[in-house]
């Protein structure tokens, strides 16, 4: 009798430690769960997809598309932000950015700001994870200067906070770093990868998981980088205009992101929501300077619902100069007139057009909100085409092309060329 009542005990027992365990598990507000079949995003208690964008700006818009997720790169006013996508419904990825000196070490003050920053927000409703790190530079595997303050810090978030996840984005050539944080940071949540246009080629992102084997997330996609597109013989990247950008987020979610059952994916995040400079003002801006929406937010909103509905935005087709493409490589002198035209898809009553003249901004870095003007340089222009004069200051440039309507979405395209002096 005394050795079948010690059993029950121990049964007991052992139901109590895991309900208790299960107990804690739902306690927590987000929580990354190992089941089975792999693992699971949880958000107060209910399972949790993240699919939405990375950016600072127009939440109001992400909620409208039906995404449920952005990822915050800037702290500056971090508060507001949190409390404006709690009122939409919004969840938040807050970058921790971290300060790698001479690829040998993590700023040793690091852990004293980062520990001040997490108890100031882990408790807001709107708070999902923590990115400690964008693409931060692991130099030797089992080298100990950033990997041993990386995983202190690691630690004191968990401490602090352990109602929320913490992850690290890498870039899906960072082979050594996933196996740096594989190995030498295993208390990592979740992986975040930047993929942009490799995400065509998934079969080689899988590879790399392969390295990781856990729970990852699709952290930076959408149309390619410039790093990822043919260049003219100055190196200046061709952008695609943004009616080809559109079609390809269209197709990698609906190709790719949309049939990923591997039972380790957690979500994924456009790039990027909002307008930025970086190679060109247009490069990755699914918002233009004014908050008009490309077509590539039209296509999310398709796919993120579920939804085919026909874009009746502006769209374009291609512009050429002087009936040339841009990997052509043109080089002309001050003293060349030069012809440019757009070819239009569905040209309306209502359209707006603008052609502007830049000199390149991919070689050096330029504040967000500066773009340089090359001034009287037009001769005539309307609306799908423009005649206008070389550039006497000889370098790269870049002739933009901008249509807008009542629509409130905008399309773009630009192709660059070269002004070049002649030596007498």
């Amino acid at each position: 009798m005394l050795h079948k009542s010690f059993g029950l005990i121990v049964l007991i027992s052992i139901l109590f430690i895991s309900c208790s365990d299960n107990k804690n598990f739902f306690n927590k507000v987000v929580s990354v769960q190992k089941k089975s079949e792999g693992y699971q995003l949880f958000r107060n208690g209910q399972p949790f997809l993240i699919k939405g964008a990375s950016g600072v700006s127009n939440f109001e818009e992400l909620k409208l598309a039906g995404g449920n997720t952005i990822r915050l790169y800037d702290t500056l006013n971090l508060k507001q932000h949190l409390d404006l996508a709690a009122s939409l419904n919004l969840a938040v990825i807050v970058d921790i950015p971290l300060q790698v000196k001479n690829m040998n070490y993590i700023d040793p003050d690091a852990i004293v700001w980062i520990s001040e920053f997490v108890n100031t927000h882990k408790n807001h409703p709107a708070l999902l994870s923590w990115m400690l790190g964008n693409e931060v530079y692991f130099p030797q595997l089992f080298s100990n200067g950033v990997t041993k303050r990386f995983n202190a810090i690691l630690d004191e978030i968990h401490r602090l906070d352990p109602n929320h996840p913490v992850s690290t984005a890498v870039s899906t050539g960072a082979v050594k770093e996933i196996l740096a944080i594989k190995w030498k940071s295993p208390n990592i949540d979740f992986i975040s990868i930047n993929v942009f246009g490799r995400i065509n080629d998934f079969k080689s992102i899988k590879q790399l998981l392969f390295l990781w084997q856990g729970p990852y997330l699709l952290s930076e996609w959408g149309n390619n980088g410039p790093w990822e597109s043919n260049s003219t013989t100055w190196k200046a990247p061709l952008e695609q205009t943004s009616t080809k950008k559109a079609q390809e987020f269209n197709d990698r979610y609906v190709n790719v992101i949309n049939k990923i059952d591997d039972g380790r994916f957690l979500g994924s995040l456009a790039f990027y929501w909002g307008q930025k400079q970086e190679t060109t003002h247009t490069w990755f801006s699914l918002f233009d300077e004014q908050g008009q929406k490309s077509q590539a937010v039209h296509e999310l909103e398709n796919v993120w619902k579920t939804r085919e509905n026909v874009f009746n935005g502006p769209m374009i087709g291609q512009i050429l100069l002087n009936g040339k493409e841009g990997w052509n490589n043109m080089i002309f002198t001050p003293k060349d007139t030069l012809f440019a035209e757009i070819a239009l898809r569905n040209l309306k009553d209502d359209y707006h057009f603008q052609w502007q003249v830049l000199p390149e901004m991919w070689y050096e870095l330029v504040d967000d909100d500066i773009i340089f003007d090359e001034p009287n340089l037009i001769v005539d222009e309307k609306g799908t085409s423009i005649l206008f004069k070389c550039p006497n200051t000889e370098g790269p440039y870049r002739l933009h092309y901008k249509i807008t309507n009542k629509s409130g979405y905008f399309a773009t395209a630009n192709i660059p060329f070269y002004s070049m002096k002649h030596t007498d």
